[in-house]
């Protein structure tokens, strides 16, 4: 292994490396940094934005984008309690009244159709991913305002919306001195889970690694890369749609704003994580790193009373540290296979 190959590997782990630091940084910092209340809430926010990191890795290894995961997050919380709640005030529901666990399969359903959707109008379109999905973004936050006027959905004092809610409210078990653990969190490590064995060790995974690396040398060896792309968007969707169900727990009172900026940290998370923007690198784990380490900055800055001014400046700078990570990993991958060409000539005339 030639130096740029081991300063790759070493690239591609830096995520823990960084994350020990920043943990060890906040302990020192706030003495309640490591109180049960502080890491349950570490882990809870980290569940919600892992979910949708976890779509937004697969769309990302076939070398796309999804921006429009963020409003889907946000039409699943607002749409789950709206067919739930009376019309009236305080709760400004739709009146339907519907049963929560049909509610919670319709917004399931409809994460699915909207990824579905996007997929068709990249593949069968011929669009461009990137505006496709911008535009799906924008499309369905007119949708949450138009249908609401504007107005804020609860449940509270609601018994149907409470059955809703258990996934982001509940707490499934406590680690007695460590933390609760909620059932999002059981739930998004069970994603994550899922979605490390399918990418190492499942042909669907095998076959979006050779779209994003190759999409053209990927087709020739008879994989249908366009219904793969379908297929991410569509679990993409599904997945926004499970973490604004999480979050609509966590927060109760529904906001037509819920999630509006989120996918940027999710792409922060992934890049950092080394989830690679041009395609067909980075795995599960590495996703999962990043993950943890936003939650842990953005707790710990939380403890320490950082201006909320200060924080949106770190945030740009967390995702500007990103992109060179993953700019840098992209040449150091270059100059390593340049070299190991170029060795592989010099053997062979050496010979």
């Amino acid at each position: 292994m030639n130096m740029y190959n081991r300063l790759a590997a070493l690239i591609d782990h830096l995520i823990w490396a960084i994350l020990a630091v920043v943990f060890i940084f906040f302990i020192f910092q706030s003495e309640h940094f490591l109180s049960e209340n502080n890491i349950s809430n570490i882990f809870s926010a980290a569940a919600v934005m892992g979910v949708l990191v976890v779509g937004q890795t697969y769309v990302l290894i076939t070398g796309n984008f999804d921006l429009s995961s963020e409003s889907t997050l946000g039409m699943a919380a607002l749409l789950g309690i709206w067919l739930i709640v009376p019309a009236a005030a305080p709760h400004f529901g739709g009146g339907l009244l519907v049963n929560p666990y049909l509610a919670i399969f319709c917004i399931l359903l409809m994460g699915a159709v909207i990824g579905y959707v996007i997929g068709c109008l990249i593949t069968y379109g011929q669009m461009n991913n990137f505006i496709v999905t911008l535009a799906m973004l924008l499309v369905i936050r007119g949708l949450m305002l138009a249908f609401t006027e504007g107005n804020a959905v609860n449940g509270l004092n609601n018994p149907q919306a409470d059955t809703f809610y258990w996934l982001g409210h509940d707490t499934a078990f406590i680690i007695p001195g460590f933390m609760k653990v909620s059932y999002s969190v059981l739930a998004a490590g069970a994603t994550f889970l899922v979605g490390h064995i399918i990418l190492k060790h499942h042909r669907f995974g095998r076959e979006l690694y050779a779209i994003g690396g190759n999409r053209d040398a990927a087709v020739a060896s008879g994989i249908n890369a366009d219904r793969r792309v379908r297929q991410v968007y569509a679990i993409s969707g599904i997945l926004a749609a499970i973490a604004g169900w999480m979050l609509a727990g966590r927060v109760v009172s529904i906001q037509v704003s819920l999630g509006e900026g989120y996918i940027f940290t999710v792409m922060a998370a992934a890049v950092i994580g080394g989830i690679s923007l041009q395609g067909g690198r980075g795995t599960m784990l590495g996703a999962l790193g990043g993950v943890l380490l936003l939650s842990v900055i953005d707790r710990g800055l939380n403890l320490m009373h950082v201006s909320v001014f200060w924080v949106r400046v770190i945030q740009g700078l967390i995702i500007l540290l990103a992109m060179f990570i993953d700019a840098q990993r992209v040449r150091i991958r270059t100059l390593a296979q340049t070299t190991t060409v170029r060795e592989s000539k010099d053997s062979v005339v050496g010979s």
